[in-house]
């Protein structure tokens, strides 16, 4: 072999790890941005997350409120109630002291009428108190699960802002190299 076709075989090899370096530090390169893109993906997905938590908290303090006006709406009802009993038993105990005894009779079945639709009203009326009194509670809950979500949703940002900020720096760090 001559030295030309030595100094060709050389240089050709030289080349081709050169090209071939150059490649893998190209790939480098890529993966480097590779990993800024995924790490901006994780940032703007528990930024969503984040968003998403303060959307259920805003859903349960609505629950919340709903519930309290509802809640005062049935005790304005249970005074209105309370107050109609009244006003309707009044007479009918009046009438008890009559000195007839049919007119007492009377008295008696008419105070039972009233007796037995007052306790009907009063059971509708609680039902309708522990179905408020429930949904508040579920408000609070809605709230608190809320806010646990939100408390992740923080932690993963400042994560994913920690590793994007590496990524940058990688990709910087590779691309100076090149």
């Amino acid at each position: 072999m001559n030295k030309s076709t030595i100094s060709f075989l050389a240089l050709f090899a030289f080349l081709f790890s050169f090209s071939f370096s150059l490649s893998a530090q190209v790939d480098k390169l890529k993966r480097y941005e590779d990993k800024v893109e995924s790490a901006k993906l994780k940032l703007e997905k528990a930024k969503a997350k984040l968003a998403s938590a303060d959307s259920i908290i805003e859903v349960g303090k609505q629950m919340m409120k709903e519930a309290e006006v509802e809640v005062r709406a049935l005790e304005a009802e249970q005074k209105r109630m309370e107050k109609q009993h009244f006003n309707e038993i009044k007479p009918l105990e009046k009438r008890l002291r009559a000195k007839e005894i049919s007119e007492i009779k009377d008295a008696k079945a008419e105070i039972k009428k009233v007796e037995t639709r007052f306790k009907a009203e009063v059971k509708e009326w609680n039902a309708k108190y522990k179905a408020a009194l429930k949904n508040f509670d579920n408000g609070v809950k809605t709230v608190a699960k809320g806010e646990d979500r939100r408390k992740k949703a923080k932690d993963a940002i400042k994560a994913a802002e920690k590793a994007l900020k590496q990524a940058e720096k990688n990709l910087e760090k590779a691309s100076k190299k090149l």
